[in-house]
């Protein structure tokens, strides 16, 4: 039975790892939910926060699986992984500057600057403001970067090129949070007719990750670093109305002009633009996704088609 387990795996990697990383983390929310519990901002219990240490947890158990010691070895080192390159830094850290944006509307609209402590408040962590950016951090960060972009895009976009990578990694982490609408007070309040909107957001969270990820050489550390200020930006209690519209709406205009650049970079046959300029070879990730005996390594992503985007 673990032989078949393990075989099952080995062939379909990434669905493995995307049941699996269901399997982990609504084995945490479920329960809270169905004790009626209500995750809430500031308040470290009940937390949803362990929960998104599922996507991490995954991507190493099903590397493990296909790959051995070696493999989990180098995934976990890429999980550090970030090119000295100024133009990921500023990537990474992008969201600081929508803060900041949004903070000058705020002003010019004549509106009240929310109070500084309100920046610390997030769900189901305590607002002391280094234990909420340590769990942020390891729980949000890397918890959640390390499955959906250092796994899923990852090894998607290998064989299927970056922009539909990104595609099914999108639609698979916006069904993940769907547990969050039942015990995230945050969520609770969403219209049904907001839903549509989310799941745009999400998806436009995933290209702009991919892009941030992938110009960081694949580094796993600069998409959580982009993922944890985007947080701040838009989902502590400070990040509400104003704020939350600016952050939103800068990140979808950002994935628009992705989309736009890919397109036309497929018709030029150019590297597309989510790539950020890296290379992606066989051996960049042979040592943690190996290529079964047999088959030849896919494609360079190039067009918007197989092996493209």
């Amino acid at each position: 039975m673990i032989a078949r387990f393990a075989a099952l795996v080995r062939r379909r990697p990434v669905v493995s790892f995307f049941a699996l990383a269901y399997l982990l983390s609504w084995g945490w929310w479920v329960p809270i939910g169905v004790a009626g519990g209500v995750v809430r901002g500031g308040d470290p219990w009940p937390t949803h926060m362990p929960g998104l240490l599922g996507p991490l947890l995954a991507a190493v158990a099903v590397t493990a699986v296909t790959g051995g010691r070696a493999a989990v070895g180098a995934y976990l080192r890429r999980l550090c992984r970030w090119r000295a390159d100024r133009r990921a830094t500023l990537m990474a850290f992008s969201p600081l500057a929508m803060l900041a944006a949004g903070l000058v509307a705020i002003l010019l609209i004549e509106q009240d600057v929310p109070p500084w402590p309100e920046y610390f408040v997030i769900s189901g962590l305590p607002s002391s403001v280094l234990p909420m950016l340590a769990g942020l951090i390891v729980l949000n960060g890397f918890g959640e970067e390390g499955g959906w972009r250092g796994f899923a895009q990852e090894h998607l976009q290998r064989r299927h090129g970056p922009v539909r990578a990104a595609v099914i990694t999108a639609l698979a982490w916006a069904g993940w949070h769907a547990p969050l609408f039942v015990i995230l007070a945050s969520f609770r309040g969403f219209d049904p007719l907001v839903l549509p909107g989310f799941f745009l957001g999400m998806a436009a969270g995933a290209f702009v990750l991919a892009q941030v990820y992938n110009t960081a050489g694949g580094g796993v550390a600069a998409a959580a670093c982009w993922h944890v200020t985007y947080n701040l930006a838009s989902a502590t209690a400070a990040a509400s109305g104003t704020l939350a519209a600016i952050t939103t709406t800068v990140v979808m205009v950002w994935a628009a002009i992705l989309l736009v650049m890919a397109y036309r970079a497929a018709r030029r046959r150019a590297p597309s633009p989510l790539l950020g300029g890296r290379s992606i070879r066989p051996d960049d990730v042979d040592d943690v996704f190996p290529v079964p005996r047999g088959r030849p390594p896919d494609a360079v992503p190039g067009g918007l088609g197989k092996g493209g985007g």
